[in-house]
């Protein structure tokens, strides 16, 4: 129990919340004035306070002893409770929110009340017990605790009694108890009137609606699907019964992002460097259509089905998302459904950091944006230059815009890097594709630090790759020495 000076507060008076503010400073005013004119209720051995906090706390800050009124023996718990109730309810006004939360509360007291009275009835005599009852009706019954009907309905008139004596809809006590079980922060913000009940509950849907969902329990899907590439041929295959992201920690993968997803997969660029086609020639089982682009419609849904491992919620790396690893999105032929149907996924799973590549920016102009998305493009070689900074300028606020540029294959003049908020640079790493290997390049160190020196004047971030260092052949640090006179 808390309490008041020497007193314990009788804990269905403390469900009440207590006034304060103006109104309290005009009950000091008041108690100054003329005394406390309604005595403090004590029960019956003056150890517990049964009403009357805040006239005991006006009494103290106005510096004037408080008036006691004792309750008799004969007053029993359900008396009590009925007591604090009444008199409460004729001078407090609170919302329908704070009602319903002072009747959760009470909802308790009364039926261990009614069970104590239940049981004391049962442990008296007969006679005891008919010259109770002969001059009580069942409602007197009811109301006394008196009575012997089942458990379960005395329970519920316990409930039922809690919300009307304080005035609060069975609604609103069911909602109470929702947000006091899922959202005991906002509960306590209902209770001193700080917010609406109704707005908690939301609020608390709202939180439960954004927490990561369980796994649902695979269920038999079809034996094969017919999806289509990009020129409409149809391939046959095993779908995907519970898509989700594909680890990258478990690859090769990359420092920044901890998934992939590819929704669709192929590509028309033909880049001799293009280490996606490699992978598709080594693990031919996983890419139905081969390098051909391919719409994995089949996988939409993994952006809902994918779950943080409780060990790394904390960790940035493993909410970013590399989107289309093994194709371009973007690409010139791929159909605009496609690009409609990803990103309305993309959308509606914003709790992920979706990062976008291409070498096709300007079909980035116009989409509606997963919010935090990093938008990159890939110039490899100087005619891309200026189709990603013309593309760049009509992107949008609230993205990262990036650029790719692994490999680098030649020196790069850019005319501002000012539509940039991260450049990227690598080298190309050996690949064996097309029964041929096609050997590693790293780029001299002036064609990175001359970017790397405009992408600073910019304001741009900088990250460049370690294969620029540590690949076969690394890329040559100047190694130069004064000239002998």
């Amino acid at each position: 129990m808390a309490h008041l000076g020497e007193f314990e507060v009788h804990p269905a008076a403390d469900a009440y919340p207590m006034i304060d503010g103006e109104e309290f400073t005009q009950l000091v005013d008041s108690v100054k004035r003329n005394g406390l004119r309604e005595p403090i209720i004590l029960n019956h051995d003056r150890t517990v306070l049964i009403d009357g906090r805040n006239r005991f706390r006006a009494c103290e800050a106005a510096g004037v002893d408080p008036v006691f009124e004792t309750l008799g023996a004969h007053y029993d718990e359900l008396k009590i409770l009925n007591l604090i109730v009444d008199r409460n309810e004729r001078r407090r006004d609170m919302n329908a929110g704070q009602k319903a939360m002072v009747a959760l509360a009470l909802e308790p007291m009364f039926a261990d009340a009614i069970r104590v009275k239940e049981t004391a009835r049962k442990l008296a005599t007969p006679a005891s017990r008919q010259d109770t009852e002969s001059n009580a009706t069942l409602a007197d019954l009811r109301e006394s605790g008196e009575w012997t009907e089942p458990r379960a309905r005395r329970e519920q008139w316990s409930s039922e009694r809690a919300a009307k004596v304080v005035g609060a809809s069975g609604r609103a006590v069911q909602q109470a108890k929702a947000v006091v079980r899922d959202a005991p922060d906002l509960a306590a913000k209902v209770r001193a009137g700080e917010i609406a009940l109704d707005r908690a509950d939301r609020e608390r849907k709202q939180r439960i609606a954004a927490m990561p969902k369980p796994e649902p329990v695979p269920t038999a899907g079809p034996v094969s699907v017919m999806l289509r590439t990009h020129d409409g041929r149809e391939i046959s295959v095993r779908p995907s019964t519970k898509p989700t992201f594909t680890d990258q920690s478990k690859t090769e993968g990359i420092s920044w992002a901890k998934w992939s997803w590819n929704p669709v997969t192929g590509c028309l660029h033909g880049c001799d460097y293009c280490y996606a086609r490699a992978i598709t020639e080594r693990f031919p089982d996983g890419f139905p259509a081969g390098f051909t682009p391919l719409f994995r419609e089949d996988r939409l849904d993994a952006p809902t089905n994918t779950v943080i491992p409780a060990e790394h919620r904390d960790d940035p790396a493993w909410r970013r998302v590399f989107v289309c690893s093994m194709a371009d999105l973007y690409g010139r032929w791929v159909p605009q459904k496609w690009i409609d149907d990803v990103h309305a996924s993309m959308l509606a799973s914003p709790q992920w950091q979706y990062i976008l590549l291409t070498k096709f920016p300007d079909r980035y102009v116009g989409l509606d944006m997963p919010p935090g998305a990093w938008v990159g493009t890939s110039v490899d070689e100087q005619k891309r230059v200026r189709i990603a900074e013309r593309a760049f300028r009509q992107l949008p606020d609230g993205v990262v815009k990036w650029l790719s540029l692994e490999p680098l294959l030649e020196p790069l003049e850019f005319t501002d890097l000012s539509a940039f908020d991260w450049v990227v640079i690598g080298a190309q790493t050996e690949t064996f594709q097309g029964g041929s290997t096609v050997p590693a390049f790293a780029p001299p160190f002036e064609w990175v630090a001359r970017i790397v020196a405009q992408a600073r004047e910019a304001g741009c971030r900088v990250h460049l790759k370690p294969n620029l260092v540590n690949g076969k052949p690394g890329m040559q640090l100047p190694d130069e020495y004064p000239l002998a006179e």
